[in-house]
């Protein structure tokens, strides 16, 4: 969202930004509108009360918010769309112009209502939360456990709203072919664009020395697809005397403890330093700083974190999961290693040969960054959206075109 409003910008375009937390860095080239939330889902006892204004509890959408989180279900996408739809119908009794809504993968039964509005709406789905939920369940022994998982994914919902929105995006042809599958839409009907990465910012810095052993990983370490539990099996095996991982998770929170609880486990905590919330700058010189990234994920849609490592010149070590190869690359040209899913003793290997080889891993870092300048611009991406944005439009002009006609016809018949 930050990085493609700011694209959008630079080819002339008026972006307003509707977000709820957490909030984005700051956006000088669009406005940011905050749709604030009590954050429920992961509010307990004493703490689901808000202190500022305990009443506000009883507000008809903060009530209808706090009940599904209590039932089980995660309510902040539905409740996020209902929110940006009282919004959105505001400005438009105010009399201001809205010509396209883009959605975020919130797909929330608001989007329905915005559509109604008369705003067309594009949504870009990253993939079908059944892939998460699949993965949950998998690395879930207990049986209560897993049932409540199965509540907390807002599937049937998302699955309705795509169907119906005016065009779908995504970012992969690996989550082209699963949307098309999971949401039965025909694969004609989704368009696959993919992401893009800031060159000028995550970028080799010359100043910054890689310091010896250090591996990164980028990510949340609660979400079970993305493989930290292989990776830090991983780093057990490592032979080299000065691997360290260094884990970059902006979605901490007290009560996010899975990964904690496995570095504990595995006796790794002299080996593991946490990097919380920090800003794109510190991303990019952690990302110098390693000489290695890890992407163990056992799905990605996408794969964010390896395009990043690969603008930055980092070595990167991926599993072949998901659209990882897509970003990566296969062949001479590849920006990285690949590895297959969920195999630490596989992970562990590529790791030491980096670690250990200080030829193959520059020969990885100058792949990787021509890759990434190769494939991956956000205005690329942007201009590919840009004209998805022209041709809503002008679909949406021949509606109305027609609906004055047909007006206009019937009273003249009258």
């Amino acid at each position: 969202m930050w990085h493609l409003s700011r694209a959008l910008a630079e080819l002339g375009h008026e972006v307003i930004v509707l977000s709820g937390p957490p909030y984005p860095e700051p956006m000088p080239w669009a406005k940011l509108v905050r749709i604030p939330n009590e954050n429920f889902i992961n509010k307990f006892g004493k703490d689901v009360i808000p202190r500022q204004n305990p009443l506000s509890v009883f507000k008809p959408l903060n009530f209808f918010e706090l009940a599904l989180s209590r039932a089980g279900n995660n309510p902040e996408m539905l409740a996020f769309s209902l929110r940006a739809f009282s919004l959105l119908k505001s400005w438009l009794k105010k009399g201001r112009k809205i010509d396209i809504v883009h959605d975020n993968q919130s797909l929330g039964y608001g989007l329905l209502l915005i559509q109604k509005l008369g705003i067309p709406v594009v949504a870009t789905v990253h993939h079908p939360l059944q892939v998460d939920r699949k993965e949950d369940i998998r690395q879930i022994p207990e049986f209560l456990k897993q049932a409540k998982r199965c509540l907390y994914y807002p599937l049937w919902m998302q699955k309705l709203v795509a169907r119906r929105m005016n065009q779908l995006i995504t970012v992969s042809e690996t989550s082209r072919r699963l949307i098309s599958e999971w949401y039965k839409i025909p694969l004609e009907k989704i368009k696959t664009i993919y992401n893009g990465v800031d060159l000028d910012v995550f970028r080799p810095i010359a100043e910054v020395k890689k310091i010896p052993g250090r591996i990164i990983f980028v990510g949340s370490t609660e979400d079970r697809k993305k493989g930290i539990l292989y990776l830090l099996r991983a780093v057990k095996m490592l032979n080299h005397k000065k691997a360290h991982l260094v884990i970059v998770d902006g979605r901490l929170r007290p009560g996010r403890v899975y990964a904690k609880n496995l570095i504990q486990t595995l006796g790794l905590s002299k080996k593991v330093t946490w990097r919380e919330k920090i800003s794109i700058d510190e991303l990019v010189k952690e990302y110098n700083q390693a000489e290695v990234c890890v992407v163990p994920s056992l799905f990605e849609g996408f794969g964010l974190p390896a395009l990043e490592a690969m603008a930055c010149g980092c070595a990167l070590v991926a599993s072949s999961a998901g659209a990882l190869p897509e970003v990566v690359g296969e062949g001479e040209d590849a920006g990285g290693v690949l590895v297959p899913k969920g195999d630490e003793k596989a992970l562990a290997e590529k790791v030491n040969q980096i670690l250990s080889n200080q030829e193959f891993r520059k020969e990885l870092e100058r792949k990787a960054r021509a890759r990434a300048e190769r494939f991956f611009s956000w205005r690329n991406s942007a201009r590919q959206i840009e004209e998805i944005y022209l041709e809503l439009k002008r679909r949406a002009l021949l509606e109305d075109e027609k609906r004055i006609f047909q007006e206009q016809e019937g009273t003249i018949n009258c």
